[in-house]
């Protein structure tokens, strides 16, 4: 086995969440000066994502490391899987400084797949590949990758471009693994070199890489597994997307600390049900997702007729990526009283969170959840224009300085330029995030937004210039404007256009087009063809005048027939259902839940509140495949068929009174 170093970081440092130094000569707190940054210490030479797990094989091979609903596997398989996987890698030319795509679904093979290349000697590249084909072409362009990861169900659905040489990552052991642990390949890998490149929204329509190195990246995961005392008792369930950056806790976090990973089934992104399930049967301590996720999971168990028997043994639950609505910790206590809460926030391109906060009881009587204090080893502050920390309550910038900055973004010098730029109080590097906050009395920052056209809608960071981009590639469309309604973690995303002289197309055929170039969640809910758009007194688009539009003015092209009524007993019932959801004049049984304004919350509220109704269990993947009122009431009279003769003239009585959420 390659040998395994050991040590711990010398002397990690909690860096100033301000930046500032002593008071004024005044004496007044209200407008510090900077000092100089406490320098970060050295990265050790184990600050390796990879190394911490193989040093767990060796010390407890039969320790069960990754849980899925169709596999489980042991620390030694897990060991033995990757190290193969390496050296099928490296043969093939894989080595330090080079990528690696893994385009899989959720499953066991995402963690070996990973875990595979790093011990390799590369950095992964995780790709959805439920993106669309151009997306994905573009993104393995980008990066100049040649080896892709993915499994064999993946491997048919996907278009790969010419030159790709995919390696199907399959299983080669069974539950017994004679011998010792396989070796690695015998490649150096430091803590600068890279282990992962995300790619998030980029505003010119093109996806933008962020490269991290090892260092960073063991930096943030150690801080965590620190504070929270992981342990091997611990098991963490990995709900997020592999390219979204949680998920680098949710498989390093756990595997470093000799826990186990928990993998939900691929599918499963909607059902908190099936969460739970997973949850319970595999006893998960600790819960990492945006707070959309938490908030469908409370909503799923208190819209149940029944409350379950049992729930999860959760002791710290970890939210971050958006805001964080008051009422939600206090839904989580209710569920999870042992549960130790905590905010993270910080930036893909600073190694997953750079700063925290505590949640305790008294959250609810605050306006909003503070983003926190610096965590170990970094530095986030407030700043002016000129980077200097700016005074108590005073907006400004939010930076982050320390350990956790990345390399920069792939293949573009000077998009890196920008975002990264000199610290004035270290010499080191900071990356400007483009967040508004302002430093609060009591040394913790509050996150107040945005200051460019980049918004977080589900945890996802969506810049609008790539929608319009995607838009303006469409046929017929002159300019394109998208927009944001609604506030604070309620938010959704529609769009404007301008057609060319002639052009006659529909907002409902244009959002067709972009399902063939933007990711799901990059989708607008509603498209509206305009014959001008709103300007200011300089002749600039009024991006705030558009967003200020009612919702029905982002209709177009949906369904603008006679609002039909219901016609027997089960869109009656769904009808009525429905009405409780949205105050909308002339609903109709056509029309559709999303461009409504429904989200994933609200679909878990709404089929809990069906299910109580008619008794029939349904999965919330259900709204998504029939989203209007006739196409479930066609599926509900397909889950009742046998008794179709019984019921064929009554009108289903409702249960209870549906309360308004």
């Amino acid at each position: 086995m390659n040998s395994v170093v050991k040590s711990a970081w010398a002397e990690p440092v909690r860096l100033p969440c301000t930046g500032h130094g002593a008071l004024t000569a005044a004496g007044s707190s209200d407008s510090p000066e900077p000092a100089a940054a406490v320098p970060v210490p050295p990265f050790p030479e184990d600050a390796l994502l990879h190394h911490a797990v193989v040093a767990r094989a060796l010390e407890t091979p039969d320790a069960v490391a990754v849980i899925t609903p169709g596999r489980t596997l042991t620390y030694r398989e897990l060991a033995t899987e990757s190290a193969l996987l390496a050296h099928r890698l490296a043969d093939a030319g894989a080595a330090p400084g080079s990528l690696v795509a893994v385009v899989m679904e959720k499953g066991w093979e995402q963690v070996v797949g990973c875990l595979g290349v790093l011990r390799a000697g590369a950095a992964y590249v995780p790709v959805d590949p439920h993106w669309p084909a151009a997306r994905i072409a573009g993104v393995l362009a980008a990066a100049g990758i040649g080896q892709v990861l993915t499994q064999p169900g993946v491997r048919s659905t996907v278009p790969w471009p010419e030159g790709i040489e995919v390696f199907e990552v399959t299983a080669v052991t069974g539950p017994d693994v004679p011998g010792d642990l396989p070796d690695g390949p015998d490649v150096t890998v430091s803590p600068e070199d890279l282990a992962y490149v995300i790619y998030t929204s980029g505003s010119t329509g093109v996806p933008k890489g962020v490269m991290i190195e090892h260092g960073p990246a063991v930096n943030t995961v150690r801080d965590v597994n620190d504070e929270l005392s992981l342990t091997a008792e611990d098991r963490v369930l990995a709900l997020s997307a592999l390219h979204f950056d949680l998920s680098v806790y949710d498989i390093f976090g756990p595997l470093s600390a000799g826990g186990a990973v928990v993998v939900p089934a691929p599918g499963d992104e909607r059902e908190p049900g099936n969460w739970l399930r997973l949850m319970t049967d595999s006893a998960v301590t600790v819960w990492n997702s945006v707070p959309a996720l938490m908030a469908m999971l409370c909503a799923h168990v208190s819209g149940e007729p029944r409350p379950p028997s049992s729930l999860p043994p959760l002791r710290a639950v970890l939210m971050s990526g958006d805001w964080i609505p008051v009422s939600l910790p206090d839904e989580v206590r209710a569920l999870f009283p042992s549960a130790v809460q905590w905010s993270l926030g910080g930036a893909t391109e600073a190694s997953i969170w750079s700063i925290w906060h505590r949640i305790t009881p008294e959250a609810r009587h605050r306006t909003s959840i503070p983003y926190g204090t610096s965590m170990r080893n970094q530095r986030v502050f407030v700043a002016d224009r000129l980077l200097r920390p700016r005074p108590h309550w005073v907006t400004g910038e939010i930076c982050i300085a320390g350990a956790g900055v990345a390399r920069g973004y792939l293949g573009d010098e000077e998009r890196t330029r920008r975002s990264f730029v000199t610290d004035p109080a270290s010499g080191g590097r900071l990356y400007r995030t483009g967040d508004w906050g302002r430093l609060l009395p009591n040394g913790e920052i509050e996150f107040l937004g945005r200051r460019d056209d980049q918004v977080k809608i589900g945890g996802h960071r969506i810049e609008l210039g790539d929608v319009e981009a995607a838009l303006l590639s469409c046929p017929g469309v002159r300019t394109a404007v998208a927009t944001v309604h609604g506030e604070r973690g309620r938010t959704r995303l529609t769009a404007h256009v301008l057609l060319q002289p002639g052009a006659t197309r529909s907002g409902a055929t244009l959002r067709q087009d972009l399902g063939q170039r933007l990711p799901t969640y990059m989708l607008p809910s509603a498209v509206s063809v305009r014959d001008t758009f709103p300007l200011t007194p300089n002749g600039k688009v009024d991006r705030a005048a558009l967003a200020a539009l009612p919702d029905e003015a982002a209709t177009d092209g949906l369904d603008t027939a006679v609002p039909e009524g219901p016609s027997d007993a089960e869109e009656k019932l769904l009808f009525t259902i429905w009405s409780d959801f949205f105050d909308v004049p002339d609903l109709s049984v056509t029309d559709n839940f999303f461009q409504l304004g429904g989200d994933s919350l609200r679909a878990v509220r709404l089929v809990s509140a069906i299910r109580r109704e008619t008794g029939t269990p349904m999965p919330v993947a259900t709204l998504f495949a029939h989203p209007t009122v006739r196409g479930l009431a066609q599926w509900l009279r397909g889950a009742h068929e046998p008794e179709r003769p019984a019921r064929e003239n009554a009108t289903p009585e409702r249960r209870t009174r549906h309360e308004s959420f």
